[in-house]
């Protein structure tokens, strides 16, 4: 050991940190190595592939590129479709999609026809995680991602690919991260337990940076800096790339225990290291800083950061972390006094959330994570007692047919609970954003008041000039809309047109529909809709209304009962019928 490391092992233990140095190589070696056999042999399509998935491992994504285009340029000339392609196609895939390169979705599915047609299981490991990665990077899809992810680790058990279902139960942990869900922590300490089994230094940095991520959403701080400090010191030993996610946790961790000013200095170092960090978290490193500043009362630096972050999401195409900063950005606003802006931010996350919200997917996900942990528990049975497998032939049917029994009826009660629980979490989210909407429209209608009574002592006209629509026209159409809409309810009219509503605000539909689209990005229909849709929710979330389904469509404009349930079904993603029952039961139960 030498003299560098002894003296880092003694700061541990003086500071009393618990920390297992990992005893591994790094990953620098193994590059060197690879890297003095293409020497040797520049078409050594093994070497490039595996420099290729090592630099894809310290997340230097161009590297892996540079790598992954070799390959596949020498696999196309040597017409190697089985492994020169097929790798170079993986590789380029997982590097593009870390780049916000929606074309990594052509090279994983190439990648995926030809492991099919081979059926090698072990490609197709790699390629239903750069599957899941594209549904969670690129599109915030983290239902399809976590589906890929298991998908994964099935074709993982028929290849006995240990190392890369560790990674996949890593990837399924940080989705659990995004959801706000600690059930990730099972699998982080089992990767951080197979990373030191099999002495895997990346491994380990992956299970203890999940593992400080889900201590973290319990709350258990002191248990999340041993796992961070490790993560850290991997990072360092091996150059890693993306260090900012490192230190966006540290400041999260400080923040969270009261020390503001640490957490903000690991927030600028993290955001120091924006040229070789990933977009997710540099735009998680913005969302937590603006977050303290917002705390020292400095909305408007704030603000700026977050709109920063946003252009990240959209201009590097990661939608990672997006969710957060609209919530954070309306928050600021709030603060501000701008409650108009605050709502609108809160109304687009609201539409942003249930855009990738289904209830179906949740129980499809449910029942592959009861198949997951079923069978990891069955490994680890059979692995201490195989004693068992010796019993009599009848024993054996009877008890197969016992847990499949058993199996089935968890698998239903647990579907039931699932639902039971996303129904229960839908109706609490919507009676939050009515309570918090009718506060907020409140306030509007007292600045609005206000702004009423100073207009009418100067004269305007109320109908637009034949001129285009300027900015402030455009502004103050839509205001005018809003009132319309908010104040007279005009969208509870059965046969409401755009013209009607038109002739309300003494303009022209062609305005109507430019405003209604420049400032929403919903054409009128899909306007008048939400509104109609919001005045159910509030309808059906009061215990008291005991209106029927069918009146209260007509109440609230719809004509069609099947229109009806079908807009309320997409949008809050519980059928009318379901969001009322759970709506009684819940008040019976207070």
């Amino acid at each position: 050991m030498n003299l560098k490391l002894k003296y880092i092992l003694i700061i541990f233990l003086i500071i009393g940190i618990q920390v297992r140095i990992p005893a591994q190589e790094t990953i620098l070696p193994a590059i060197q190595q690879q890297e003095q056999i293409l020497k040797r042999n520049p078409e050594d399509m093994r070497a490039l592939k595996e420099l290729c998935f090592l630099y894809l491992h310290k997340a230097d994504y161009h590297k892996a590129i540079e790598y992954g285009e070799r390959l596949f340029k020498i696999g196309y000339e040597k017409q190697d479709y089985k492994f020169g392609i097929l790798y170079a196609h993986i590789g380029l895939g997982q590097a593009y999609i870390m780049l916000g390169d929606s074309t990594a979705i052509n090279h994983l599915g190439q990648a995926k026809l030809l492991a099919e047609s081979e059926k090698n299981d072990s490609a197709l490991c790699s390629i239903y995680n750069g599957m899941g990665l594209y549904a969670s990077n690129i599109h915030r899809d983290y239902y399809s991602a976590l589906h890929y992810f298991f998908e994964g680790i099935e074709a993982t058990h028929r290849c006995q690919y240990q190392e890369l279902e560790a990674i996949l139960l890593g990837n399924i942990s940080s989705i659990y991260y995004l959801k706000d869900d600690p059930t990730g922590l099972t699998y982080s300490l089992q990767i951080y337990e197979l990373g030191h089994q099999l002495n895997s230094a990346y491994l380990i940095f992956i299970g203890a940076l999940n593992a400080s991520y889900m201590y973290y959403l319990l709350h258990e701080y002191d248990k999340a800096l041993p796992y961070i400090q490790e993560a850290e010191f991997i990072m360092k030993q091996n150059e890693y790339y993306n260090q900012g996610n490192v230190y966006a946790i540290y400041g999260m961790i400080e923040f969270a225990k009261g020390n503001r000013e640490q957490a903000v200095e690991y927030y600028k170092k993290g955001l120091s290291l924006n040229d070789i960090n990933q977009t997710s978290y540099k735009v998680l490193l913005l969302n937590e800083y603006a977050k303290a500043l917002a705390e020292e009362g400095r909305n408007k630096e704030a603000i700026d950061l977050l709109f920063q972050a946003l252009s990240f999401t959209k201009e590097e195409n990661c939608e990672i972390h997006r969710n957060k900063v609209i919530t954070t950005l309306s928050a600021c606003y709030e603060n501000m006094g701008q409650y108009v802006e605050a709502l609108t931010w809160q109304r687009k996350l609201q539409q942003e959330t249930d855009s990738i919200f289904n209830t179906d997917k949740e129980k499809v996900l449910s029942e592959l994570r009861i198949k997951y942990d079923t069978e990891h528990q069955a490994n680890e049975i059979k692995k201490g007692k195989l004693a068992l497998l010796q019993k009599e032939k009848k024993e054996q049917a009877l008890m197969g047919t016992l847990v499949i029994i058993l199996l089935v009826v968890f698998a239903l009660w647990y579907r039931y609970k699932r639902q039971n629980q996303l129904y229960t979490r839908i109706v609490c989210q919507h009676q939050e954003a009515i309570r918090k909407e009718q506060q907020l429209r409140e306030v509007i209608t007292s600045l609005r008041a206000q702004q009423e009574s100073v207009s009418a002592s100067s004269p305007m006209s109320e109908k637009y000039a034949a001129s285009s629509l300027t900015n402030e026209k455009k502004n103050s159409l839509f205001q005018r809309l809003e009132k319309l809409m908010q104040e007279d309810a005009v969208y509870k009219e059965n046969f409401l047109t755009k013209e009607r509503v038109a002739d309300l605000l003494g303009t022209n539909r062609t305005y109507l529909s430019q405003v209604i689209n420049e400032q929403t990005q919903q054409n009128f229909t899909q306007y008048i809709n939400n509104y109609r849709i919001n005045e159910a929710i509030r309808l059906l979330s009061d215990p008291e209304t005991d209106l029927p389904l069918k009146a209260v469509a007509a109440e609230v404009g719809f004509n069609s009962m099947s229109t009806f349930y079908k807009i309320f079904q997409n949008t809050v993603g519980v059928p009318p019928k379901q969001y009322r029952n759970k709506v009684m039961s819940m008040h019976k139960n207070a």
